[in-house]
């Protein structure tokens, strides 16, 4: 039934689930590795998260919640190319992550110290960096960030690139873990079935001149991407016995469950979030008994 879940049936279901429980508070996300991430975060008692399953439906649940003046529901929702376009909405209750999407925000966090220290030999690990002279967590932004601008150019000419289940394997040079222009180019318009339709050396050009413009390259970067190329690095390149059979979904479920809650409270979000709970103090996100032993 999930794929029936529109905004107008996210509206009813808050409507009913708020019936007899005015003081409870609604927190609507995109899908279901967000609902895992937040459960940890926000109070069970006080707080239900409900999975939008799209990041449209949430936003446009939330505008139907303020433009009903359904109080204590807010939106969680990944920043994805917004900032970057000065595109974010402006209501008091949808939120943002830090960054392009949650997995960036793990990854920005001390989680991804906690994943080296687990899988990485730090042998390898150390000889790598010498021989890229920069930090494995740099070159691997800078380079999943080529996947990035080609996601970002396909928005912005609405070319409608397929990137889900791309085999990044195909233009990533194992040893090396470096993202070819080219055969990404060449491999997402297979991927997309659209190789015959498109031109293949304008797409390169553009896209390449959009990632020389310069951005923060944690907005352009997709978390899922460089999860990918460092599963791959883990697997070939610099990880212990024991990271030879990751792959990426279970080392993204290695990064929540390596998340602690005092990460959270360091970022933007929970800035964001904080302030909103102390304009609506009837309705409690947050659990404040956990807070006052961390804070």
């Amino acid at each position: 039934m999930r794929q029936y879940i529109n905004a107008a049936r996210l509206l009813t279901k808050i409507k009913m689930l708020r019936s007899g429980r005015n003081r409870m508070s609604f927190v609507v996300v995109e899908g279901v590795t967000d609902y895992r991430l937040y459960r940890k975060i926000f109070s069970q008692e006080t707080c239900e998260i409900i999975i939008g399953e799209s990041k449209s439906n949430v936003t446009e649940c939330i505008g139907g919640c303020d433009d009903q003046r359904l109080e204590g529901v807010i939106g969680i929702v990944d920043a994805d190319f917004w900032r970057l376009e000065n595109k974010v909405p402006k209501s008091d209750n949808l939120f943002v992550t830090d960054g392009h999407d949650l997995e960036c925000m793990l990854i920005h966090s001390p989680a991804y110290e906690s994943i080296l220290s687990e899988y990485a030999n730090r042998s390898k690990y150390n000889r790598f960096e010498e021989k890229k002279k920069k930090s494995l967590k740099m070159h691997l932004l800078e380079n999943t960030a080529k996947i990035g601008y080609l996601r970002w150019y396909s928005e912005l000419c609405h070319l409608r690139l397929r990137f889900n289940d791309l085999d990044v394997s195909r233009f990533l040079d194992h040893g090396e873990l470096e993202v070819d222009w080219i055969k990404l180019v060449e491999q997402t318009l297979v991927h997309s079935k659209k190789e015959h339709l498109l031109k293949k050396e304008m797409i390169l050009r553009e896209a390449k001149a959009l990632a020389d413009s310069k951005h923060n390259l944690w907005e352009v970067c997709c978390g899922h991407d460089f999860i990918e190329l460092l599963c791959i690095g883990l697997v070939n390149v610099f990880g212990e016995y024991n990271a030879k059979n990751l792959f990426a979904g279970n080392l993204e479920g290695s990064f929540r469950l390596a998340y602690e809650y005092d990460y959270f409270l360091r970022t933007d979000l929970y800035k964001g979030l904080d302030e909103w709970q102390r304009k609506h103090r009837q309705y409690e996100i947050f659990d404040t008994k956990i807070l006052a032993n961390i804070i």
